[in-house]
């Protein structure tokens, strides 16, 4: 019987199937991006911009935002779950016990038995050692989906803030045109009390006026939406908000070295999801494969019963099973399970690859975007230098009756239209740069020592084994 047991297992190692990952052929990458700054490229970015408050805010929100708390909560839930599939490679054990006794002499007891019992699964074709890895890769997943979070809470903080700080600036700006408008509207007043202009002239003045104060009603406006915004991610009340008094022409870091886009973009979240995902593909492949193969149980058992509670322990036996699952006939089933999933994998790999080439089609149309930002406040900056000079001296030849007053009107509505448009474009310079930023950033400075532990003491096996597979 030995013999027999010998060679059957022989048989069944020797069908052994030994899962070996499907290497992933990298697409084509550009060796650089399409633009390079100077300066170190800082984990926490925000603190580029200088500022206590933005610092201050976003440290806040990565601490108390409620949807990264919620998605801490659901890491932490499948970090559980990996746990949970890793103790299935040690056999369990119970105690039984029970007793029976008849109606007519309920207390005392007919039949009494205690005993142990267990189960344990011999991981021959390597299915639960798959199982434990595919939660892990489902767990790498779910923290990649948080770092994701976490990256998209500090981005929209940013954002939000660079609005409030522009719209705080723009009205700012708007109290002092209107307050020169209002100058211009008093000595042209006089003028037309002495007789030198026509009426027509004031008129024109009233309207520029209340058009600076239209853009104050929206200004205000847009101040409101944009604390709002930043409550929202802060978890806050508006009221709680301070004021931000920082002209955004001035907060623009330097361009960060980026370096190669393979060695920088590969810590990415979604890159790094993409990837998870192909590596529990593969785990649920493994497993699809070992089901075609028969599996071996070992049961045990250790138990006494007697007919009283008195002589009950004074006899025990125990046995030992040896379980043999083999699929005979299916339809197919399992081999089409295999099937798919191998599709499934192949798919995986080509959304990898999809995934690469959009990272860094995105990390390079935000750098042509910051160049054709960066152009256009250069360009506005010497359009207002301009305007500024062309409205001095239209009004000192407006004075002296060497033009009229429609000269005069063009040139102060320019120069308050530039204003606005400088802020504005400052702004979205400084707002493409946080962008960059975000395109560039990994997510991962908001988790927990405790969470990323997990990569040492939950996947031992895992560890000890992946380098083995991978080969």
């Amino acid at each position: 019987m030995k013999i027999i047991i010998l060679i059957l297992t022989s048989l069944l190692l020797g069908c052994a199937h030994k899962n070996n990952i499907i290497d992933i052929d990298s697409a084509a990458l550009p060796e650089s991006f399409i633009k390079q700054g100077s300066s170190e490229f800082d984990i926490h970015w925000w603190n580029s911009f200088g500022n206590k408050e933005l610092t201050q805010f976003i440290n806040q929100a990565l601490d108390k935002n409620l949807s990264l708390q919620a998605n801490k909560l659901r890491l932490k839930s499948s970090e559980i779950s990996s746990k949970i599939a890793g103790a299935a490679h040690y056999p369990d054990l119970n105690s039984t016990a029970n007793a029976s006794s008849d109606f007519d002499n309920f207390p005392d007891i007919d039949t009494a038995s205690l005993g142990l019992t267990s189960s344990w699964e011999l991981d021959i074709w390597g299915s639960i050692s798959a199982n434990e890895n595919r939660f892990y890769w489902n767990y790498k997943g779910q923290e990649s989906l948080y770092k994701a979070r976490a990256n998209l809470v500090a981005g929209n903080i940013a954002s939000a803030w660079l609005g409030l700080v522009s719209e705080e600036e723009k009205k700012l700006v708007l109290a002092i045109q209107h307050r020169r408008t209002k100058d211009a509207l008093n000595v042209i007043s006089r003028r037309f009390a002495m007789g030198k202009n026509s009426v027509t002239n004031i008129w024109q003045q009233q309207r520029l006026l209340k058009s600076i104060e239209v853009q104050q009603s929206t200004n205000l406006t847009n101040i409101y939406l944009y604390k709002q915004t930043l409550a929202l991610w802060l978890g806050i009340s508006t009221n709680e908000l301070t004021k931000s008094h920082i002209n955004v022409s001035s907060v623009l870091p330097p361009l960060p070295q980026m370096g190669l886009p393979a060695k920088l973009l590969k810590s990415r979240p979604d890159i790094e999801l993409a990837f998870a995902r192909i590596k529990s593909a593969n785990e649920n492949l493994a497993i699809a494969i070992a089901g075609r193969y028969p599996r071996i149980t070992l049961r045990a058992n250790y138990s006494t019963s007697k007919s009283s509670v008195e002589s009950l322990f004074d006899d025990w036996e125990g046995n030992l099973i040896a379980a043999l699952t083999l699929p005979i006939f299916d339809s197919g089933t399992t081999k089409l399970v295999v099937e798919q999933r191998e599709l499934e994998l192949k798919a995986l790999i080509l959304d990898y690859q999809q995934v690469w080439l959009e990272a860094i089609a995105s990390v390079n149309q935000v750098l042509a975007n910051e160049n054709q930002l960066s152009e256009v406040v250069k360009n506005l900056t010497l359009q207002l230098d301009l305007a500024e000079r062309t409205e001095k001296l239209t009004t000192i030849q407006y004075l002296n009756g060497k033009t009229n007053y429609i000269n005069l009107l063009r040139a102060q509505e320019t120069i308050l239209s530039l204003e606005r448009q400088l802020i504005d474009a400052n702004r979205r310079l400084v707002t493409n740069r946080v962008l960059l930023y975000r395109e560039l950033s990994h997510g991962d400075f908001s988790l927990k020592t405790e969470l990323n532990a997990h990569e040492h003491n939950t996947h031992k096996f895992y560890n000890e084994n992946s380098k083995g597979q991978e080969s």
